[in-house]
């Protein structure tokens, strides 16, 4: 039996084709020919394309196809910070803005195991939904025909096209199958001029998803880390908002719901997989304390999840000043969680001050870390003259202190 949902104000569709439909034919051809592959070896021998460069080219290939391969290689230049195989992918320039980093998808994934079929909803070039299918026969719905191709292509690259079926769809409009669980990439670029800045910004929206929550099992939507999603998985909903960092950087805040949720608030840090939910630790008032010792710079996701006292309550870790998401202690504490620091010496935010104490310590290359103060980082090290052979960490934390400090390996 099918499910199809009610809601209201569905909104716009997910951002139309990327390209028009011809100039998608061209792409194709590029990749499937003989004369179109030496084209594409030819553009990404190039690298940059200057205008003697792109004369050369157009004496090889029309005009429409040699955009097409600048496309093509461009695509999947960008797509390699996100996906081990870009080199042989079908990727749109918009495609792998919005698309979710392998790491990030398939830790995702792994929460899907066991599942009937999962439907992924606004799939578009497949980043999703290829690692979805190493867990679960995949259902994969867009409306534009340019992504459907591109998917079923890298559904193909990566050995899991007989486990996806490319559906042509809007979102509101498809019947979920009995027993599916979902996933959901909502358009962010629904108006292609900015990106949405409220979840109503979001195609589809609020009103979706809160039918669509209340149609399936279980599933997962993804927002931004900036978005409001407390109004999504408000404490007491039994749904789960979980932060996900790669690298230091946090990439999404993912919701829970249904039979996947698994606690109400959660962080995660890739690639060590480590994570910290709001059941970790006891939630008491953390101390504050002069940085010494250590000082330590929390990873984006834990702060994001508002987990951070919890987290430095459970290690022993005090503020290094009261509303600031700097931590200190006498030891090194290891964690994933962590950027650690060894403080050298501490100094007030006064500029002299501070290029005596760099002076001392004979400090010429020096990265800038700001919480808790409106500073641009490079509008401090203009002023700061510095000189020397040795290099540091300048930690301003607020208004209370510089901390001069080593990165630890």
């Amino acid at each position: 039996m099918a499910h199809r949902l009610k809601h209201s104000s569905p909104g716009p569709p997910r951002a139309g084709t990327r390209v028009d439909p011809s100039a998608v034919e061209e792409e194709y051809r590029v990749l499937t020919t003989d004369e179109g592959r030496r084209l594409l070896d030819e553009v990404a021998a190039l690298g940059p394309i200057h205008p003697a460069g792109l004369d050369r080219l157009r004496k090889l290939a029309p005009p429409a196809t040699v955009a097409a391969a600048l496309r093509l290689v461009e695509a999947r230049r960008k797509g390699a910070a996100k996906f081990d195989r870009a080199g042989s992918m079908w990727l749109d320039p918009v495609g792998v803005e919005q698309a979710t980093a392998g790491p990030v998808a398939r830790h995702k994934a792994a929460r899907f195991e066991g599942s009937p079929a999962v439907v992924d909803l606004c799939a578009g070039v497949g980043g999703d939904a290829i690692a979805l299918a190493d867990r679960a026969p995949v259902i994969a719905v867009d409306l534009d025909p340019g992504n459907g191709r591109r998917l079923r292509w890298n559904a193909g690259v990566y050995g899991v096209a007989d486990r996806i079926v490319s559906v042509r769809a809007r979102a509101e409009d498809f019947a979920f199958p009995e027993g599916v669980r979902i996933h959901i990439d909502p358009d962010r670029r629904a108006d292609r001029d900015r990106r949405a800045r409220a979840l109503e910004d979001y195609a589809p929206g609020p009103a979706f998803w809160s039918s669509m929550m209340e149609s399936v099992p279980g599933g997962a939507i993804k927002l931004s880390p900036a978005a409001d999603f407390a109004r999504v998985a408000p404490i007491g909903s039994g749904r789960e908002v979980e932060l996900v960092s790669l690298n230091g950087e946090c990439k999404e805040a993912t919701v829970w719901f249904g039979n996947l949720a698994t606690c109400r608030r959660r962080a995660t840090v890739l690639p060590s997989g480590s994570t910290w939910t709001d059941g970790d630790g006891e939630a008491r008032l953390v101390p504050i304390a002069a940085p010494v010792g250590w000082i330590f710079d929390p990873d984006p996701a834990i702060l994001r999840a508002g987990l951070l006292d919890r987290f430095a309550g459970a290690h022993g870790l005090a503020r290094a000043a009261d509303g600031i998401d700097y931590l200190t202690a006498p030891e090194k504490v290891e964690s994933p969680f962590l950027s650690a620091f060894a403080v050298i010496e501490r100094t007030s935010l006064d500029p002299k001050r501070m290029k005596e104490m760099l002076r001392r310590h004979g400090i010429g290359r020096l990265e800038i870390k700001v919480r808790g103060i409106d500073l641009a980082p490079e509008t401090l090290r203009a002023r700061l003259d510095l000189k020397g052979d040795e290099s540091a960490t300048l930690l301003i934390v607020g208004r209370s202190c510089a901390v001069l400090a080593h990165r630890a390996g």
